[in-house]
């Protein structure tokens, strides 16, 4: 599989060793805060924050700037369409045909637009640092089935895998004479019917081997109580990421209230 497609990334970093749960943890109290305080400046603060902890954890930049780079288009979209379909009653910066660009309409757009970049990077905390069975590890220790954590796991785990067999068959597709750039918007979306058609195909063939798989290990079994190699515990830094991490989250609700 292509590394371009993995999500964790493996290193040795202080955020790489910490509890799951502390991660999890760290992903709902700032999700939490970019809603409680709906300003552009909280979202600002959530985003380099993140980015001062990938930086910690020693993540690629090239990672990080792939991540900017796919969010682009969705988050200028974001941005647009606020743009031009809210605003009420505030003044009109200017007019467009029928459509008229309001003050309060780019401030809504300007606000969506980073809070989602900030959600995404708050997810690429988690995601890049934490391993897939680490995950399953911390949703089980909170008393999550075992299944429901596993199947979240898997999802994550083989979104990358899809990613990078579609691009594998698009290259060959390609190399076979397939055409994508010609034509309109339709045309080239009838084009990818047969690279669509192949993902299908595959997606099904891996889900019947990952279900012998997970059949063979006994998944669902009741006959033994589940064991694990190693059993997580928190240790003096996860205490002290998760104090925070609480206090964090008391004082902000505290002051939105306030």
């Amino acid at each position: 599989m292509r590394t371009d497609f993995q999500l964790y990334i493996r290193g040795d970093s202080w955020l790489h060793r910490l509890d799951p749960r502390v991660k999890l943890a760290f992903v709902v109290v700032a999700t939490l805060l970019a809603f409680l305080w709906p300003y552009v400046w909280m979202q600002i603060a959530v985003i380099l924050i993140c980015l001062l902890l990938l930086w910690s954890a020693a993540v690629p930049g090239r990672r990080i700037a792939r991540l900017w780079r796919n969010m682009g288009i969705v988050l200028v979209l974001v941005f647009v369409l606020s743009a031009l379909f809210a605003g009420g009653d505030s003044p009109v910066v200017f007019t467009l045909g029928p459509l008229q660009i309001r003050v309060a309409g780019i401030q809504q757009g300007v606000l969506l637009a980073s809070r989602l970049m900030a959600l995404a990077m708050v997810f690429a905390v988690w995601l890049y640092t934490t391993d897939q069975t680490d995950m399953v590890r911390g949703f089980v220790a909170l008393r999550v089935p075992y299944e429901w954590g596993l199947t979240l796991a898997l999802s994550f785990r083989y979104l990358p895998t899809f990613g990078s067999l579609y691009a594998r068959i698009k290259d060959a597709q390609q190399a076979r004479g397939l055409d994508l750039e010609s034509g309109n918007i339709l045309d080239r979306l009838q084009a990818h019917q047969p690279i669509l058609i192949a993902l299908v195909v595959s997606a099904l063939r891996h889900s019947e081997a990952l279900g012998w798989a997970l059949e063979a290990r006994g998944l669902g079994s009741t006959l033994r109580p589940r064991t694990v190699f190693k059993p997580l515990r928190m240790r003096r830094l996860d205490w002290l990421v998760l104090g925070f991490l609480t206090a964090l989250l008391v004082g902000g609700a505290t002051l939105r209230v306030l």
